[in-house]
């Protein structure tokens, strides 16, 4: 039912033609949805923050949102950097297969020309710095730094004739993991930001991009208590990130079974 709770396939409520009286406990199984997210989604995770040239003049590059393999994100975050560059030399990236890592240097560069890669893990504790250039806070970077390899350590920092190495491994996979918030919820689980309204876990894992997404492992001990004998006419349901964010589905449904199960006391 849109406009309930929300408009989309993510974030929605179900009007039960008739009043059901429930009790005992409920299980949320069986989900399908397709893992056609994004890599990179705007205004979410598409921030590369950086200065330059001994000024450190600082820059915020955006990487297109889209699904992209690892060889299509390096042409992506290249061409980003390339963009109202501060630097004499062009950007250059190489992805070593062996080491699994990105490799920044400048090609037709000239002896002044350096620069500085903010990492997640020196954003976290860093980004007041910013606060002149772009709006920002420690628990909203908006940053592509996780799908390009940068999450830890300080600043990577490369020059005239220095070629750098990203510190982590690119991950091209939007999700690991997704949660599903409930109005059936009876505050007996909580989510990664503290919500007490998580009733199911969804694992992506490895799960291709375009490929279905099938979770079935509800056991015994994986259900939540209804409270009481409520009386329910409507149910909204949300799909959420690690953030906590609605995620995008771009169109495409999601499905998932809810049971009830009587309990005696």
């Amino acid at each position: 039912m849109k406009g309930a709770r929300g408009d989309s396939d993510s974030s929605f409520a179900i009007q039960l033609p008739v009043p059901i009286t429930v009790s005992g406990k409920a299980y949320i199984d069986v989900v399908l949805l397709s893992n056609n997210y994004y890599t990179i989604r705007a205004n979410d995770n598409d921030r590369i923050y950086l200065d330059e040239m001994a000024a450190q003049t600082k820059r915020v590059v955006t990487i297109a949102p889209g699904r992209y393999t690892i060889f299509e994100l390096r042409d992506a975050l290249v061409a980003a950097l390339n963009t109202a560059k501060g630097t004499t030399g062009q950007y250059a990236i190489a992805y070593e297969q062996t080491v699994d890592r990105f490799r920044i240097s400048l090609v037709n560069s000239v002896a002044a020309d350096q620069f500085r890669i903010w990492s997640e893990a020196y954003m976290e504790t860093h980004w007041e710095e910013w606060s002149g250039v772009t709006s920002l806070s420690a628990n909203n970077l908006g940053s592509a730094n996780r799908p390009c390899g940068f999450s830890s350590g300080g600043l990577i920092t490369g020059a005239h004739t220095v070629v750098t190495a990203a510190p982590n491994a690119p991950d091209v996979q939007p999700y690991n993991q997704l949660f599903i918030r409930s109005s059936l919820a009876s505050n007996e689980s909580l989510g990664v930001n503290g919500e007490s309204d998580i009733v199911r876990r969804i694992v992506i894992g490895n799960t291709p991009q375009g490929s279905v997404v099938h979770d079935v492992h509800s056991q015994i001990f994986d259900c939540i208590t209804i409270a009481g004998k409520p009386e329910i006419s409507q149910m909204w349901f949300e799909i959420i990130d690690i953030h906590g964010k609605i995620v995008d589905t771009h169109g495409l449904p999601v499905s998932f079974s809810v049971f009830f199960q009587d309990v005696d006391e």
